[in-house]
């Protein structure tokens, strides 16, 4: 009697197992964190699938948990205060020749640095869609909430991060991120200020990461510079000088964060670059053109944003003129005619800009200069 007692009791265990699975992405039905906790799992175990099968094959975590990874290897760059710095300082000693630097102080009255946190966000943004890993892949914040505390994931060779250059363009709510920071007074001198937000190529970017996630090696887009400001969480960089490498045919560019300090720094520690952590509070300025790479030391929240100033005007055309003809044309447009009532500018930029279209020759007919794609 007790055996077949236990028999139904596991029949029955079962079926409310099926139930719950079964309706964990209806409207009704199952309530509450264990619901919501079964459909985050879901959720992650497909999302996860469509990116990539191997999430934890190669054993990255453990490598990376047993090395020394907050010791440093490079030269370091040079730490400065704004409160101490003037810009005429910043621009002839970092600015206009093109060396980085980390600059304290600047987020101070930043309402993100009292606001901005994992548990924030999920209770601000929790339905919103945010994407993840450096791509088009959306993903709810609760679910990525869900993951960054499951330990579970926490073995993953790459971890998910959410990087986002779309946040501020999701309604009213996501916008008001952007009263919580401002631009640092030495970046607003920004040569595409005068194209719109969505005519631009992109330049703003949302970071939520955990640990051992981090970027790939590469240079950031049409020769800007950026300025990166961490809000929660240490971050190690690394930075190669423009001329260290002709192209990511030089490299492996599909390795990114944890594995990549793993296998590939050991290749190229030899050769000159800057080595360094970025801590709360500390804004990286990364000049035109410069290699980098990040990791994150722990769980971290940062913002970010590409500039266009007048030093890396020439280098910037030339790759609008060939890669973004719609931002080209009306961009060019604009200057020239923002110069004529701006004679700082105009000294600025040595005079009107020639159009490229004039002495070179090109089928501007072609569907290329039409598309689309080409302004994104």
């Amino acid at each position: 009697m007790r055996k077949l007692y236990l028999i139904h009791l596991s029949i029955l265990i079962l079926l409310i197992g099926y139930y719950v699975y079964s309706t964990i992405d209806s409207d009704e039905g199952v309530t509450g964190s264990f619901r919501e906790t079964c459909r985050a799992g879901t959720r992650l175990r497909s999302f996860k699938k469509d990116i990539d099968s191997t999430w934890d094959s190669r054993g990255i975590a453990k490598l990376f948990n047993s090395l020394n990874i907050e010791k440093t290897q490079g030269k370091p760059v040079d730490s400065i205060s704004i409160k101490t710095t003037s810009q005429e300082d910043f621009n002839s000693k970092y600015l206009h020749v093109n060396k980085p630097c980390i600059i304290r102080d600047i987020p101070t009255d930043w309402i993100a640095m009292k606001k901005w946190s994992v548990v924030n966000f999920l209770e601000r943004f929790g339905k919103c869609k945010f994407r993840v890993t450096g791509n088009d892949n959306s993903l709810k914040y609760e679910y990525f909430h869900h993951y960054v505390n499951d330990p579970r994931h926490r073995q993953d060779d790459e971890p998910l991060f959410i990087f986002d250059s779309t946040f501020a363009d999701k309604g009213k709510k996501m916008r008001e991120l952007l009263d919580e920071y401002e631009i640092p007074e030495w970046f607003r001198d920004d040569l595409f200020n005068c194209l719109d937000e969505d005519e631009r190529p992109n330049f703003r970017w949302l970071l939520i990461s955990t640990r051992r996630a981090g970027t790939s090696l590469h240079i950031d887009p049409v020769a800007t510079c950026a300025w990166n400001t961490m809000i929660q969480g240490k971050k190690r960089w690394i930075l190669f000088p423009p001329d260290t490498f002709k192209s990511e045919d030089d490299f492996d560019a599909g390795i990114r964060g944890a594995e990549w300090f793993i296998k590939e720094y050991p290749k190229y520690k030899h050769l000159p670059h800057n080595d360094f952590i970025q801590n709360p509070g500390e804004t990286i300025f990364l000049p035109s053109n410069w290699w980098h790479i990040t990791v994150n030391l722990e769980d971290s929240i940062a913002i970010t944003q590409n500039l266009l100033t007048h030093n890396n005007f020439k280098k910037a055309i030339e790759v609008c003129y060939d890669s973004l003809p719609k931002v080209y044309i009306k961009w060019i447009r604009l200057l020239n005619e923002q110069m004529e009532t701006d004679p700082d500018l105009l000294v600025k930029m040595g005079g009107k800009i020639q159009d490229l279209r004039t002495v070179q020759t090109i089928d501007y007919s072609s569907d290329a200069w039409e598309s689309e794609s080409d302004v994104e």
